[in-house]
C-alpha cells in the first residue's frame, strides 16, 4: 500500500485555497447587494395625485319629460281640382315650385265654354231689344222681337241639350261628376222651359198684342242674364289658380288629359310654418295647455331642437286610437325639417323647484346602494347619498350631500377612498 493516495500535492493546495477564496468574496458582494436593497425598500414612495373632474353640488329646477312621437305636417294643404270637366291645355306649375294666391296653376280648352258666354251674351242683348220694344207698344216690334226669341230660346235649348247629352257621356265614362251631369241636366230642362215660355210670348202678342206683354219681355231679360252669368262662370273656371301663397307638393296632370273635379290635380301647402301633430293619452291631456311652450326634436333633420307653442287640443279622442290629438305650430322651422318627418315630443310630468343637483356622472350605483366621491382637502371621500329624480344630465340629491359640496363627476375608474386627487385643468 501507498500513502501517496491520502497526502494532497503542494500545487494542488494552493489551488484549492484560491477557488475558496472566490466563493467567499462572490458571497459577501451578493449579501452586500442584498442588504442595500433592503436599506432602500425602507425608504417611504412618494404619492402621486390623480388628475379627476370636479363639480360642487348646487340648487336648481328639475324637470322630468315623457318622449311622444310626432308627425311634421304644413301649416296649411290644399287639395286642388277642377270645377268643370275637359281636356287640359296648358300646365304651368310642377313640384317644388313656389307659387303665390292666385298664380295659375293649369288651364283648361275654352272653345265650348266661350262659345256658350257669346251665344248668352247676345241673347241678353235680343231679351233687353225685346223689352224695350215692348215697352213701346208697337205690336209689330213685338212680334218681331218675340219671334227672335223663339227663335234665340230654341238656339239654347238645343245647346243646353248637345251640352247634356255629352256630359252624360263624360259622366258615364268617369270623366264628369254627378254634379256636372245634373247641372246640364238642370240648364237642359231650364232651356226647355225658356222655349216654352218664348213660344208662349208669341202667341199672346200674336193673340193679344199690346203692352200686356212687358212683364213677360222682362222675365226673358232676367233669364238671358242669368244664362249668360252662368256662361261667364264657366269660361272663368278653365283657368285654375292657386288659393294660397306655398310650395307645389303634387301634381297629377299633364297636358291633353282629360280632368274633372272628382279628380285631384294638384296639391299645394304652407310651409312658412310647421305643425308637429302626436296623439296623448288622457293622463297627459291634462298636463298641457294652448299657449304652452313645447321642445320638438327631429331626429332626421340631424336631432335639431325647434321651439313650438301648443295650437290646438282635440276635444275629443280619436276613435280609433282613444288617443286626443294636440298640434303644436312651429314658427320658425329648420331648413333641414320637411313635412311628412317623425318627431319626439318632450312633454313635461314632473318639476321640482330649489332642490340640490349633482351631475349625473357623478353618482354611481353599487349592489343598489347610490353614493359620489367627494373630495376633502384633495383626497376622496366616499359618501353614500339617497337619489330623487333624474332628467338628461342632473340627478336629484334627496339625502347625504350639502350644498357646495366638491364631487368627482369624471374619473372615478380605479378611484379609493382617501386617494389623493387634483382637478383638471
Amino acid at each position: 500500500m501507498t500513502r501517496t493516495r491520502g497526502n494532497m500535492n503542494p500545487r494542488q493546495g494552493r489551488g484549492a485555497r484560491s477557488l475558496l477564496l472566490a466563493i467567499s468574496l462572490t458571497a459577501a458582494a451578493l449579501a452586500a447587494a442584498a442588504c442595500g436593497g433592503c436599506v432602500r425598500s425602507r425608504e417611504p414612495a412618494k404619492e402621486t395625485a390623480k388628475s379627476v373632474v370636479v363639480a360642487r353640488v348646487e340648487r336648481s329646477s328639475i324637470v322630468i319629460s315623457l318622449e311622444y312621437a310626432a308627425r311634421i305636417r304644413p301649416r296649411e294643404e290644399i287639395v286642388i281640382s277642377s270645377k268643370i270637366s275637359g281636356r287640359v291645355a296648358e300646365v304651368k306649375a310642377s313640384v317644388g315650385q313656389r307659387v303665390r294666391k292666385g298664380d295659375t296653376l293649369f288651364t283648361i280648352e275654352s272653345n265650348d265654354s266661350e262659345a256658350q258666354f257669346r251665344q248668352a251674351k247676345a241673347a241678353v242683348e235680343s231679351a233687353r231689344a225685346n223689352l224695350t220694344r215692348t215697352s213701346d207698344s208697337s205690336l209689330s216690334s213685338q212680334l218681331i222681337q218675340a219671334e227672335a226669341s223663339v227663335k234665340q230660346a230654341q238656339v239654347q235649348y238645343d245647346d243646353a241639350k248637345d251640352l247634356a247629352e255629352r256630359t252624360e257621356k263624360l259622366y258615364a265614362d268617369g270623366a264628369a261628376s254627378r254634379q256636372q251631369r245634373d247641372g246640364a241636366e238642370a240648364r237642359f230642362k231650364s232651356a226647355g222651359i225658356a222655349l216654352e215660355a218664348a213660344k208662349e210670348s208669341l202667341a199672346l202678342i200674336e193673340e193679344r198684342g199690346g203692352p200686356q206683354s212687358t212683364g213677360l219681355a222682362s222675365t226673358q231679360v232676367d233669364q238671358a242674364q242669368a244664362a249668360a252669368d252662368l256662361a261667364r262662370s264657366q269660361v272663368e273656371n278653365t283657368t285654375i289658380v292657386s288659393p294660397l301663397s306655398g310650395i307645389v307638393a303634387a301634381r297629377a296632370i299633364d297636358p291633353g288629359e282629360l280632368v274633372s273635379s272628382s279628380v285631384p290635380a294638384f296639391v299645394v301647402i304652407d310651409v312658412s310654418a310647421l305643425i308637429a301633430e302626436a296623439s296623448l293619452p288622457e293622463s297627459m291631456v291634462e298636463r298641457i295647455r294652448v299657449g304652452q311652450s313645447m321642445a320638438v326634436t327631429v331626429e332626421a333633420a340631424g336631432n335639431v331642437e325647434l321651439r313650438g307653442v301648443v295650437d290646438t287640443i282635440s276635444p275629443a279622442p280619436d276613435p280609433r286610437t282613444q288617443g286626443y290629438t294636440i298640434k303644436i305650430r312651429i314658427d320658425a322651422p329648420s331648413n333641414a325639417v320637411r313635412p311628412g318627418m317623425f318627431a319626439r315630443l318632450f312633454i313635461p310630468a314632473e318639476r321640482r323647484e330649489n332642490v340640490l343637483v349633482v351631475p349625473n356622472g357623478a353618482v354611481i350605483t353599487e349592489s343598489g346602494v347610490d353614493f359620489v366621491l367627494t373630495v376633502v382637502d384633495g383626497r376622496v371621500r366616499k359618501r353614500t347619498v339617497q337619489t330623487g329624480l333624474s332628467d338628461a344630465s342632473t340627478t336629484e340629491i334627496v339625502e347625504g350631500l350639502e350644498e357646495g359640496a366638491l364631487l368627482v363627476t369624471e374619473g372615478q375608474s380605479f378611484l379609493n377612498d382617501g386617494d389623493m386627487v387634483a382637478p383638471a385643468q
